[in-house]
């Protein structure tokens, strides 16, 4: 019997399942939900877990080869701006709202209705159907030790589909993820002068999506970057204190508000950080960050998305994203940047698990390709924007891909995902486990 599509995506959407790190995981029911449906069909299953990250796992089947599709049912949090309730699945239409639905819980479902026509059909091949608990805070412990494990069980397989992407595109290349983080000490002064509140706003063309990942530098407006514009033209100017829509590492907040002096020698002596008034200021400077790195078709980011203080301690967190592996070079680059202007306590860049860059050329996207035309999808090869659980195999002799539904403003507020790219996306991925059995491929 078929799943309900629409049941299957509510009940997955309503386990909250945001992850924050260590203040709070995506936990184990969402993916035991998985693992009983995925039961149901005939998938032998196992819930894998990583320092307290779940990822729920089954395979299918037996063959001439083996074939992974993994999807993420971790979250970020919802942010500001929601006509509903992120955790209610609201449908208009063929559009389905909520957290989740476009990133990553929509590819879920496709997958879950994937597993229903495997249970009447007997190809002969090996399919694992997996859904991790931590993409989002990027992949340690889910992706990671996954790839681990079927390494050690002898289970690697040959093919990979990562069921997470938008628009219903094959995406064979995407650029690393240089997590950075700038430390400096608080540096309390006084200046005579007159005290404003100003307020700076993210402004992202066509969509919602707050994802630094799809920033694009030069047409949409970053608000930390925009404060920083605003010090760049008003140099007098001394910064106090500073807040805004701080959300995540890879989330650009929707809003900063900067506390700010401008110097009057007739007004009264007030506080403000020198510290804080310089790493503001800088912020255009850094992300300018001139490094090496091979092309991308999505640009080179660099994106403030955390500010915060601890005692007199701030750090600043910058999603960086390139195709370059070097992180010694990145943080040299960085040092250059803030040489002179802050005085630095600490500055640490991430090497993280590398860029993807896989052969558009290879059987697996032949054959994806074939199995849209066939079902009769447009689709392109391209780029990502984003990073994703691929990262993690795409050095280890695998073809492999990302693909997801149609849909937008993951990572933003009113995020939602086609219905019925949902369920095309299903029957894809059947037609491409079909024609990768077969003796005789047309591909």
């Amino acid at each position: 019997m078929t799943i309900d599509p629409v049941d299957v995506l509510a009940n997955l959407v309503a386990f909250d399942t945001r992850n924050e790190g260590v203040h709070k995981k995506s936990g184990k029911d969402c993916p035991e939900y998985v693992n009983n449906i995925l039961e149901q069909y005939g998938f032998q299953t196992e819930l894998l877990e990583s320092d307290g990250y779940f990822t729920a796992f089954g395979r299918k089947g037996q063959g001439k080869f083996k074939i992974l599709f993994l999807a993420h049912f971790d979250v970020v949090p919802f942010g500001e701006g929601w006509k509903t309730d992120p955790m209610i699945l609201k449908v208009e239409g063929d559009r389905a709202y909520g957290r989740g639905t476009c990133d990553d819980k929509g590819n879920i479902v496709s997958l879950l209705l994937l597993a229903s026509m495997l249970a009447e059909s007997d190809l002969p091949c090996m399919t694992m159907i997996a859904a991790s608990g931590d993409e989002e805070i990027g992949g340690s412990k889910g992706a990671k030790p996954l790839k681990e494990w079927l390494i050690k069980n002898g289970m690697f397989p040959d093919y990979i589909v990562i069921a997470d992407g938008i628009h219903q595109e094959i995406i064979f290349r995407r650029r690393n993820i240089l997590p950075t983080f700038i430390k400096a000490k608080s540096n309390p002064s006084k200046m005579k002068g007159t005290p404003e509140t100003v307020r700076f706003t993210t402004d992202t063309y066509g969509t919602e999506t707050r994802h630094s990942a799809y920033l694009r530098p030069g047409v949409d407006r970053h608000a930390m970057l925009t404060a920083s514009k605003y010090l760049d033209l008003h140099p007098e100017v001394v910064v106090s204190n500073i807040r805004g829509a701080f959300v995540k590492s890879n989330v650009v907040p929707d809003w900063v508000e900067m506390d700010i002096i401008h110097p009057d020698s007739k007004s009264t002596e007030l506080m403000y950080d020198l510290t804080l008034t310089n790493l503001i200021r800088q912020l255009l400077s850094i992300s300018q960050a001139a490094f090496p790195t091979k092309h991308s078709d999505k640009g080179k980011i660099v994106s403030p998305n955390l500010l915060s203080k601890e005692d007199d301690l701030w750090t600043l967190y910058c999603d960086i994203r390139a195709m370059t592996n070097d992180d010694e070079t990145v943080k040299k680059t960085v040092e250059d940047a803030l040489d002179g202007k802050v005085d630095l306590f600490s500055l640490r860049v991430a090497g993280g698990a590398g860029y993807v860059e896989c052969d558009p050329d290879s059987r697996l996207i032949r054959a994806m390709k074939w199995s849209l035309e066939k079902e009769g999808l447009d689709y392109r090869l391209i780029e990502g924007f984003g990073g994703s659980d691929s990262r993690y195999f795409a050095g280890e002799g695998s073809d492999l891909f990302d693909f997801g539904p149609e849909g937008d403003n993951l990572h933003g507020a009113n995020e939602w995902v086609s219905l019925s790219s949902i369920k095309e996306n299903a029957k894809v991925f059947h037609r491409l486990l079909e024609v990768l059995s077969r003796d005789k491929s047309p591909v």
